[in-house]
């Protein structure tokens, strides 16, 4: 729904947090919580900001932060914790809100938000042209606008300051090229299951590419398998791929959802091949440490949050133009780091 004065269909919100400041050595004060009466979680503290103005200087701190799914997902809320964590270091009033993956209500809360005009905005492009007219509008209106996790190229993408999130093509052809290093027996004419919630949507189409691209080089291919966000859904749907396709060489989940779910429906199956995937949850690292999945690719959603709130912190305090982020870099998890991803899962990896 393009912008407009009217309230657009109402999405469940968060959390609303007032943040702490900052002082000068980076030490924070408690803060007192409680629990508001509409679904909304609420915080409020001041602190001292830093004597060149972070965390003060802007007078207007509101920054709204949409969530495209909810914030229990054991990835989203990894985005969220950073999201807070950085609006409590620049004392940044976080209007946190989650559309519980609708698409339509996303793009009502981006019109919603320039109706509000908070000082700044984050969202995530998970659509070539669904949201264009509304983030536009944001653009026009004078509010700064970050994309996080996913963005887009053309117009909808010129109207934001910057991207925060994976390069997920590249991502992808590293690791093809690490299980075809792993595994050199596959080849040509064997079929790699490559498991994602939405094989439409940006992040699939763009992480199967890479796969893809690696795979080509040796005359192997893929077979895609739309899974969804429900965990049972996904078990389900990769343990009957898997009893109906006894010959599948490898599995590359190119999502968090059918990854923590693989090696379950492996077991169930009985079908044991190579696994590398996209993205941490404690099921995974499990699973890298039993050896059941050779490696994964960790697209560091707390950065993803953090760092678009920080950016958008100095925006409005300094002036400072945002830059794009490729979160997570080109490293992989494997045996020998999952430490410390292990130390950490579900909470900031």
């Amino acid at each position: 729904m393009p912008h407009s004065a009217h309230t657009p269909r109402r999405a469940r919100r968060v959390s609303g947090w007032r943040a702490l400041a900052v002082v000068p050595a980076l030490a924070l004060f408690a803060v007192g919580c409680s629990q508001g009466s509409d679904d909304t979680a609420s915080a409020s503290g001041k602190g001292t900001s830093l004597k060149s103005g972070l965390g003060s200087k802007a007078k207007d701190r509101k920054v709204t932060f949409l969530l495209p799914q909810d914030p229990g997902d054991p990835f989203w809320t990894t985005i969220a914790q950073g999201a807070k964590d950085a609006a409590q270091l620049l004392n940044l009033d976080l209007n946190m809100q989650t559309s519980s993956g609708d698409q339509s209500k996303y793009n009502d809360l981006i019109g919603s938000a320039v109706a509000d005009k908070p000082a700044a905005l984050a969202v995530v492009l998970d659509d070539p042209n669904k949201y264009t007219e509304n983030v536009c509008a944001a653009q026009k209106a004078g509010i700064p606008v970050m994309s996080y996790n996913i963005t887009q190229e053309g117009k909808a993408g010129s109207c934001t300051l910057g991207f925060v999130g994976q390069d997920f093509e590249e991502v992808g052809y590293l690791l093809g090229k690490r299980l075809l290093a792993d595994h050199p027996d596959i080849g040509k004419g064997d079929t790699v299951l490559t498991p994602v919630e939405f094989p439409d949507q940006v992040y699939a189409v763009q992480r199967h590419a890479g796969v893809k691209r690696a795979l080509d080089e040796v005359g192997a291919k893929t077979d895609i398998l739309g899974t969804g966000i429900e965990d049972s859904a996904a078990l389900d749907k990769i343990t009957q791929y898997l009893l109906g396709h006894k010959k599948t060489a490898a599995v590359v989940p190119l999502g968090g959802t059918p990854h923590r779910n693989v090696v379950k429906a492996m077991e169930d199956s009985g079908v044991k091949v190579p696994v590398v995937g996209f993205d941490l949850a404690p099921q995974i690292v499990t699973g890298i440490e039993s050896g059941a999945i050779d490696a994964a690719a960790d697209q560091q959603g707390y950065i993803q949050g953090f760092q678009t709130v920080m950016e958008l912190g100095l925006k409005l305090d300094f002036g400072l133009s945002p830059a794009s982020i490729n979160s997570g870099g080109s490293g992989l998890v494997d045996k020998s780091n999952v430490g410390i991803a292990k130390e950490l899962a579900g909470k900031v990896r």
